[in-house]
């Protein structure tokens, strides 16, 4: 936090108001341990835990930034940051944490400056999420996640199967025919009682059509295509989950993700495309977290097959338009930023299920999505 925010949360007289010397940082760092001790309770598996205040520096900002900050002044240039860590005696399943400070923001256009929303970013084991804290609601609570990679990922659907030229109770039927009628003529039936016999048996396993062994089951045939909502459905939960893989830290963890939506060839050539659409060159190439993937269009052009891997394999193609919400966190605020994109995919089903194969982009831009929302202007007595 700046000096701004900090003089804001805590009182902390010193030499001079425009900056904290080195020899008074050892000062500092009781106080605030004190205050957030106090005023910030985290709740680890529903047992309160008081922080440890670790590493606690001091930013040597260059002058020449010095007219960015023309209301704060060197204030808001000079950043005290620091660690709070909370013990634990095993890793945690829920931790709940209760933000406390808002201050005015200054750089509001209102008369009674509305307080700051604090746009954070919670890293916990391997996973990146959006969190903002505000007055009205300033508690967030996370959960250790289960279930794997799936768990976080959009349900896409099964292929359908291929479907037998002869059902299994077809053979069923022809079978029953076949003993029923010889045991009637074992059994020195006349022809038309014999035969009567063993047409009512297969009448009964076609009418019944009882599940059977697969074995049963003669030949194959292509799976009827996929109707365009479903198609366009499977895509998009597809297109989700790509985005969903940079939730993830680690680059094994992103590929590992990746690989439940993209075929193995077009694995790198995604990772690559996507991390470079998220970085922010106006941010100094930050890159940011997707807080939102949005359909815009998804339309089927066309269904069929595919070869893959001398395997021939059931496919469709889309065209489709979509945005992109990203957000880079930074001292507690945030940058966003919204992409729309125009691509055409192709899809196939493969043994572990729906794959995007194919996929060209040819069109990217940033557009406004909407016109900025004024905050509600809280009452003047709130604000100190």
């Amino acid at each position: 936090m700046n000096l701004v925010f900090l003089d804001w949360m805590i009182e902390f007289p010193r030499e001079d108001p425009e900056r904290i010397a080195p020899s008074e940082a050892p000062q500092l760092a009781p106080r605030l341990e004190a205050y957030f001790a106090q005023q910030m309770p985290v709740s680890i598996d529903g047992v309160r835990v008081a922080p440890v205040l670790g590493k606690l520096s001091l930013n040597d900002p260059d002058e020449v930034l010095l007219p960015l900050f023309p209301i704060s002044g060197w204030r808001g240039l000079r950043k005290v940051s620091f660690e709070l860590a909370f013990p634990v005696k095993s890793p945690p399943s829920a931790v709940t944490v209760v933000w406390p400070a808002y201050p005015p923001d200054i750089l509001s256009v209102l008369a009674a400056k509305p307080p700051l929303e604090i746009n954070a970013e919670w890293t916990a084991l391997g996973l990146r999420s959006q969190v903002l804290f505000t007055r009205a609601e300033p508690e967030f609570t996370w959960h250790a996640p289960t279930g794997g990679v799936e768990s976080r990922l959009e349900r896409v659907p099964a292929p359908p199967a291929p479907q037998p030229r002869v059902p299994g109770w077809a053979t069923l039927a022809v079978g029953a025919f076949v003993l029923s009628f010889g045991a009637a003529a074992l059994a020195r039936r006349s022809p038309r009682q014999a035969l009567l016999v063993g047409v009512v048996s297969g009448a009964v396993v076609i009418v019944i059509r009882p599940s059977t062994p697969a074995l049963l089951a003669l030949g194959s045939r292509a799976p009827a295509a996929l109707e365009p909502v479903e198609a366009a459905r499977t895509f998009e939960a597809l297109q989700a989950n790509v985005y969903r893989a940079f939730d993830y830290e680690a680059e094994s963890a992103v590929y590992d993700a990746l690989a439940r939506s993209v075929a193995g060839e077009l694995l790198e050539e995604t990772y690559l495309g996507v991390r470079r659409a998220l970085v922010m060159e106006e941010e100094g190439g930050a890159m940011s977290r997707v807080v939102a993937v949005r359909p815009v269009a998804t339309r089927v052009v066309s269904q069929g097959e595919l070869e893959v891997g001398g395997r021939v394999e059931s496919a469709f193609t889309v065209e489709a338009t979509w945005r992109v919400d990203g957000r880079v966190t930074h001292w507690g605020h945030a940058h966003d930023r919204t992409n729309e994109y125009d691509g055409r995919f192709t899809v196939a089903a493969g043994p572990d299920g729906w794959r995007i194969h194919d996929a060209e982009i040819t069109r990217q831009e940033r557009v406004d999505d909407a016109e900025p929302v004024e905050p509600a202007m809280p009452p003047e007595d709130e604000e100190l």
